[in-house]
């Protein structure tokens, strides 16, 4: 591992602007620090509240990321509060939370990390804490404290494994005062600790002492990993398979990774045996589980059973550690998944959740690889890790965490969501907090629009895909299983219109109409009613059709007569899904011209002739002839479509809901 260590940058900082510097340098380094993981901290002059200058410990916050932290991810606390705790023979975690808490200089500071004891009773001012892969490669084997002294010797203290809070905090001062002269301390199964008198001597120790686990790691390594081949098995029909299995409860997003080095790890024929030990540090044991599920067959249709066997186990798990007098429960499903043969799915309610997780599991892979090369892996014992798992502080977290959106967990399609009314559904659904696939002829405009999606803060991946081409309709129904495990909501947008006389009307403009407007909905449909059965989890399918459907206009006879076959299509659908628990309603909008390529200049000039109006005319003409003489906004038909794709029209199907502001000649009857 290089020092990133820049004496340029550093140069005339003040302690905490050094400090969220050389924490994003730690914060780089993936083999350091995951997800909120890992602590740093300085103890410096600042101003008190109430009035003058004292010392204090600046710590990270809980939760907050070493890679991206600012200035406002750290909590400033009265050092002089907090070293006479050291002297106290017991303190439990609910009564450290609170004194710590107390000694806040800044109330509106982020929660202070359950570690901040162990920095204040350590006296240097710097202090860098890591999850390093290659300590944890060390000291995740049966002998683990005689290979970190065999590999760092002198350098550094052993701390035997200590949940932390008091005890570790108080246990790891004294180990260094028995050898102040010592880089760092080495917590079992925990990471590095070291420090120093400056931010780089602190950071600087840090590096040298992972690079040296690094080297030794390095000489024991038994040769490069293997190139595993293709998958055997379908693994977009595994992932969905898993996802309809863990999603009985609530809506669950399953990632895939069937790359070579996850392969040449899941492929192993020890696998069983060395995944089967727990996490490589218990930090991680509140986003993997545990432990993963390792399949014994890659046929998708055995894996309901191998997740329902893992589940009873993890409730016997439970059982067995847990106070009886407390009733909360973590959902027993598996969050790991390896599937000899495959590769490794992991699940999560968001994308971003289960690629938290397929990141660090990849990395448990490294630490378990190396390790398993030295003399065999060993991690904690169940009962050290449940108490990590059900640790009152960390589901304290879960209480604070905001209510779930409406759709979390669920998965969306729209076509034709590069503009107008699919864009703004494909915006709406993915603000209810569903993960929505945004799908166009045009590749570049559903990039677009999905890089707006994620500039919101929410989830949408980008897709090009033509609806009248079923070999397109097919590639991105698998994309979207590897991706996520499938669909849950499908938004057959996608539509194209002309204005002439039938008697007029080219057969190609016929042709490409019905190809569009009826053949697209039924090519996306019935591949997404298939994937929604082979999941088990029901679903909700919108077609968005027209008022037209209802009452047609003159000079618009292919538009309108594809339209209805695709209402058409949407009944029958609803007719022949319900028993599967998939829903399929129509909306039925009239006249969107919001950011509207439906509405060309050619289209707009027809429409205007056929009602008699001018063509700038036409906006106002749709609007006045509505029962309620308003415009109807993309916005609005996104509305209608977010309350049939959710659970508030659990019990709707085969309905038709218009979006018209009341045209009369288009009642559903």
């Amino acid at each position: 591992m290089q020092s990133r260590w820049s004496s340029e940058a550093a140069a005339g900082l003040d302690p905490l602007a050094l400090r969220v510097y050389t924490s994003r340098l730690l914060g780089a380094e993936p083999s350091l620090v995951l997800f909120g993981g890992g602590n740093t901290s300085v103890k410096h002059e600042a101003a008190d509240p109430r009035g003058g200058v004292r010392r204090a410990l600046t710590i990270k916050g809980s939760g907050t990321d070493l890679a991206t932290i600012g200035a406002d991810g750290f909590a400033p606390l009265g050092l002089d509060d907090l070293i006479p705790l050291r002297e106290r023979d017991v303190l439990d975690d609910e009564a450290m939370v609170e004194l710590v808490t107390l000694a806040l200089l800044d109330t509106q500071a982020p929660r202070p990390s359950i570690e901040t004891l162990l920095h204040a009773f350590i006296p240097l001012d710097w202090i860098d804490h890591s999850h390093a892969d290659a300590i944890l490669t060390l000291t995740n084997q049966a002998d683990g404290a005689s290979r970190v002294q065999e590999v760092l010797g002198d350098a550094v203290g052993v701390v035997p494994y200590i949940k932390p809070g008091f005890e570790l905090s108080r246990a790891s001062a004294d180990v260094f005062d028995a050898d102040p002269s010592v880089d760092g301390l080495v917590l079992d199964k925990h990471g590095l600790v070291t420090f120093g008198e400056t931010a780089q001597a602190s950071y600087e120790r840090h590096i040298e002492l992972v690079s040296r686990a690094e080297a030794r790691i390095a000489r024991s390594w038994f040769g490069p990993r293997r190139s595993s081949a293709e998958p055997q098995s379908d693994a977009a029909r595994m992932a969905t398979t898993l996802r309809g299995r863990l999603s009985r409860r609530r809506h669950m997003i399953v990632r895939s990774d069937s790359s070579p080095r996850v392969r040449a790890f899941v492929d192993h024929p020890d696998v069983a045996r060395f995944a089967q030990q727990g996490p490589a540090t218990p930090d991680h044991v509140l986003r993997t589980k545990r432990l993963p599920l390792v399949l014994d067959s890659d046929d998708p249709a055995d894996a309901p059973g191998a997740v329902d066997r893992y589940e009873a186990a993890y409730a016997e798990y439970v059982r067995e550690h847990a106070d009886p007098a407390d009733d909360f429960r973590h959902d027993a499903g598996p969050r790991v998944v390896l599937a000899p043969g495959i590769g490794m799915f992991t699940t999560g309610r968001s994308a971003a959740e289960a690629d938290a997780v397929a990141r660090i599991y990849r990395q448990t892979m490294d630490v378990i690889e190396g390790a398993e090369s030295m003399g065999g892996y060993a991690a904690l014992p169940a009962r050290d890790l449940f108490d990590i798992e059900y640790w009152p502080l960390e589901l304290y977290k879960l209480k604070l965490a905001p209510p779930e959106r409406e759709l979390a967990g669920r998965v969306a399609l729209v076509t034709g969501a590069a503009s107008g009314i699919g864009r703004a559904t494909a915006e709406r659904l993915a603000s209810a907090g569903a993960h929505v696939f945004v799908t166009d002829v045009d590749g570049s405009g559903a990039e677009e629009a999905a890089r707006r999606i994620c500039g919101d803060g929410d989830a949408a991946e980008p897709l090009t895909l033509d609806v009248t081409d079923e070999d397109s309709v097919t590639a991105a129904m698998r994309a979207i299983a590897l991706a996520v495990g499938g669909l849950d909501i499908v938004v057959s947008n996608a539509g194209i219109a002309d204005a002439a006389p039938i008697d007029a009307l080219p057969l190609t403009e016929w042709q490409q109409s019905l190809d569009v407007n009826a053949t697209g909905h039924f090519l996306v449909t019935r591949a997404a009613v298939r994937g929604m059965r082979q999941q088990g989890l029901g679903g909700s399918v919108i077609l968005v059709c027209t008022k037209n459907t209802f009452d047609p206009g003159r000079d618009f006879g292919a538009y309108s007569a594809a339209k209805a076959a695709q209402l058409q299509l949407g009944r029958v659908l609803a007719i022949e899904n319900g028993e599967h628990g998939i829903r399929v309603n129509m909306v039925n909008p009239d006249a969107v011209f919001t950011d509207s390529r439906l509405w060309s200049d050619d289209l707009r000039a027809g429409r205007a002739a056929a009602h008699g109006v001018e063509v700038d005319q036409l906006e106002d003409f749709y609007r006045r002839r509505n029962l309620l003489q308003a415009p109807v906004g993309a916005g609005d038909v996104a509305e209608a479509v977010l309350f049939l794709a959710s659970d508030r029209a659990a019990k709707t199907t085969g309905a038709v809901l218009p979006v018209d502001g009341g045209v009369r000649g288009a009642f559903p009857r």
